[in-house]
């Protein structure tokens, strides 16, 4: 309440005049030496009084993260702070520095995006709030973010209560069960935990954001003991790889992950608000189809409806990329290859774009023919490594490759490994 509320509401439970509650509060303010508000020294008074200021006080209702969309306004809400985000600073307008940090905080109905601005990342600098830390928020304000979700925003006027002293943190739930299996993932699932073994990595590539800088991305084959699946790690979570935070055989887990739908199998994405766990003490037992590099295979043996690994040179790039239109009134892009048992193979979107280096708005705005015969140079005859599937082509009336992961650098020590293991195998036939 504002101090003008306080002093009406005390003066008629007292019997005293406005005027005198004014004067009691300016002698209890001077009285702590002037280190306590006009609206707490209203408080302290009206206790002296035997006054309840709290009695006739709405309940607050609080919400759970479900029921909460953009443009609301005090909000209130508990939960249990699920991950921090590193502090960012920003330039204002007038040139003026800003500071913000982002948590996502959890209930058991999901989770939301809670930004904090100014000095309220004091609080989370200092320690106040941490994760699976208990935290309530008392009028707080939501907006719309990109993907068209609420976030959670703290004003000036919001109180924030890190472990409020009430409640109990085992009466706050986890936000609900997430943890899921490769199997059990399907296309538009969100805010999923997958516990998986990094079988493959695959190599980092750059690629170019309009209006923004270059970003970065970076393929992992990852399975459990349910099936495989592709994990992709996007800019920031790119240097997991690259410092070797995460290897091949390491145990992982990808935390508020997203999915979606790749060439007939999930891919498992790690977006701004997931993060990937490395080198966690899960235990992974064997996923099936794989030990190791069981899944390689010679394009000679491969027929219709197969799935491998295969290994080869590139002997042919064709010099047009065609783009389409999908069902769903999308864009995407192809082009076709040889690999060098003369199977012909086809590149879509993803893998075009690594193949050539050349995006889809590039393909979609102009002659790329330059780009591609540059990229044509560097790869013609180098040796790739690529998870395909065998289809039968209607046009050709033969069987062609449709590339799902493609290693244009793969590591010459994996592929020694491979090497080996197959000259142990020919000696056991040989005995």
């Amino acid at each position: 309440m504002e101090l003008d509320e306080l002093v009406s509401k005390i003066s008629s439970e007292s019997g005293k005049t406005e005027d005198e509650i004014r004067k009691l509060i300016e002698e209890k303010r001077e009285e702590l030496g002037g280190l306590i508000t006009p609206e707490g020294a209203a408080h302290v008074v009206a206790n002296g009084l035997g006054i309840n200021l709290f009695r006739d006080l709405p309940v607050h209702r609080e919400l759970k993260v479900e029921s909460i969309i953009p443009g609301m306004k005090n909000v209130d809400i508990t939960g249990r702070v699920v991950r921090i985000f590193p502090p960012k600073e920003f330039e204002r307008k007038g040139g003026e520095k800003g500071r913000l940090c982002s948590l996502i905080l959890g209930d058991d109905t999901g989770t939301i995006r809670t930004v904090f601005w100014g000095d309220a990342v004091a609080m989370i600098d200092n320690g106040e709030i941490a994760e699976d830390s208990i935290l309530r928020i008392r009028g707080g304000y939501t907006r719309e973010n990109l993907n068209g979700e609420a976030e959670l925003h703290i004003g000036s006027r919001t109180r924030v209560i890190p472990n409020p002293e009430d409640v109990d943190p085992g009466t706050v739930p986890a936000p609900r069960e997430r943890e899921k299996t490769i199997s059990e993932l399907e296309e538009g699932l969100s805010g999923v935990d997958v516990t998986c073994r990094v079988l493959r990595v695959y190599e980092i590539r750059e690629f170019e954001r309009e209006g923004q800088d270059p970003g970065r991305v970076v393929n992992l084959r990852v399975g459990d003991e349910t099936g495989t699946a592709r994990l992709v790690l996007w800019d920031e979570d790119v240097a997991l790889v690259e410092k070797g935070q995460v290897n091949e055989g390491d145990v992982v887990k990808a935390k508020n992950a997203y999915v979606k739908a790749g060439f007939g199998e999930p891919e498992i994405h790690i977006g701004r608000h997931g993060k990937l766990v490395p080198k966690t003490d899960a235990e992974i037992g064997d996923v099936p189809d794989w030990d190791g590099e069981a899944r390689r295979r010679k394009m000679a043996e491969l027929k219709a409806g197969d799935r491998a690994e295969v290994r080869g040179a590139i002997v042919e790039i064709y010099d047009s990329i065609r783009v389409f239109d999908r069902k769903d009134g999308s864009k995407g892009m192809v082009i076709n290859g040889v690999i060098d048992d003369g199977t012909g193979a086809a590149f879509y979107d993803k893998m075009a774009e690594v193949l050539t280096g050349i995006t889809l708005q590039q393909a979609q705005e102009g002659d790329v023919s330059a780009l591609l015969e540059e990229r044509r140079k560097v790869l013609m005859g180098r040796e790739v490594v690529a998870t395909v599937t065998v289809r039968h082509s209607e046009f050709s009336g033969r069987d062609e490759l449709v590339v799902h992961e493609l290693d244009t650098n793969p590591d010459p020590r994996q592929e020694v490994k491979i090497m080996l293991k197959e000259a142990k195998a020919l000696v056991k036939e040989v005995e």
